[in-house]
């Protein structure tokens, strides 16, 4: 009876981990159809962590494909089904994934409450790569809300652990957002140094979708150096990739990049507000509130670049209501000043990445 009940216990976690290994490739739809295949084994079973881990593993899959509603709700049962059989690594992992979510949504104390259960939970239980996970987040948490030092703390403190268990996959997530924190920073020597070992190892890993974000960041280090046509080849790389994925929230993205990089090269650019609309319209139902809110702020810059305050200051207006809700606390500073001002202003340097398993 229990050789009967293992066997599709064993043949779903095998089926899990072959979409483990392609869920950030270029077809996520095929991680998608064996976590499927994988839960028609599982659930007239009952509640196992097989069970929990495959919610989990899926609902990453959806949450990186920007269908937030629904990775939250396959967390949400993943979690319960860890409680039921207390399996505390389930149970942390889901919280960490539950994190993500609320970040992404702009509920940073949520996330840091989940985070920080999380954290406590693999330090108890002695897992390194989930504390690497969960302090990789906190550092875009702190990254949010301009609060650098603690940022950089963190993500050295993940990437120690991600490099201590030769996890190259998570040391590629946590060199991606290090680009970010420094292009932001103007280190640019350093954003440099370490995109360009986060692409070689996206490249390495065919992990598809962080090689798009890689793509992203490095256009954004390219126009904060000046060098418009190495942006564009960069964005133009992203979108490519997210076309690949089918992924709306990072062709929004994409968007957003050549729409900055056309009012580079002509101010109050009307393409560019073309671009953004298009961007905007992508990621209305991706649940990113800091991409939202960044595109609002940058569609108000462009009208301000055409002496349409109005216009300007409505799109600004909006981006405000959005970073208040999120606690995104410099966003806040800055949209309140070119308000009252009318100026220019400081944009979001790049796109974060969470980790997630």
């Amino acid at each position: 009876m229990v050789a009967d009940r293992d066997q599709p216990l064993e043949k779903a976690r095998a089926l899990a981990r072959e979409a483990l290994a392609g869920w950030r490739g270029a077809d996520p739809d095929q991680a998608v159809e064996a976590c499927d295949h994988a839960l028609a084994l599982l659930l007239p079973v009952g509640p196992t962590d097989a069970l929990a881990d495959v919610l989990r593993w899926k609902g990453s899959i959806m949450r990186d494909r920007g269908n937030h509603a629904t990775a939250s709700d396959l967390y949400s049962q993943s979690l319960a089904v860890a409680d039921a059989l207390t399996y505390k690594p389930g149970r942390a992992h889901a919280l960490n994934c539950m994190g993500t979510i609320a970040q992404l949504r702009g509920d940073l104390p949520t996330a840091e409450r989940w985070y920080g259960e999380a954290a406590r939970l693999a330090h108890r239980l002695g897992d390194r790569r989930l504390s690497g996970m969960v302090q990789q987040n906190l550092g875009i948490v702190a990254e949010s809300q301009d609060r650098s030092d603690e940022a950089v703390a963190h993500f050295r403190l993940a990437l120690a652990a991600f490099e201590q268990e030769e996890q190259n996959d998570a040391v590629l997530w946590v060199l991606n957002n290090l680009g970010v924190l420094y292009t932001r920073e103007a280190a640019y020597a350093r954003a440099a140094e370490v995109l360009t070992r986060a692409k070689q190892l996206a490249t390495s890993l065919r992990d598809v979708a962080s090689e798009g974000i890689v793509e992203e960041n490095r256009s954004a280090l390219a126009l904060a150096t000046g060098r418009l046509d190495d942006a564009e080849v960069c964005a133009k790389r992203a979108y490519a990739l997210a076309e690949q994925r089918h992924d709306d929230t990072r062709r929004s993205a994409a968007f957003r990049l050549l729409a900055r990089i056309a009012s580079e090269r002509e101010r109050g650019s009307r393409h560019a507000i073309v671009l953004l609309e298009r961007a905007l319209s992508l990621c209305e139902f991706g649940e990113d509130v800091q991409l939202r809110t960044d595109i609002l702020a940058d569609i108000g810059d462009v009208y301000h670049a055409r002496s349409e305050t109005a216009k300007a200051k409505e799109y600004w207006r909006r981006a405000l209501e959005l970073a208040r809700l999120a606690g995104f606390a410099g966003m806040v500073e800055r949209l309140q000043s070119r308000m009252r001002s009318s100026g220019s202003h400081e944009r979001s340097s790049g796109a974060r990445e969470v980790t997630l398993q």
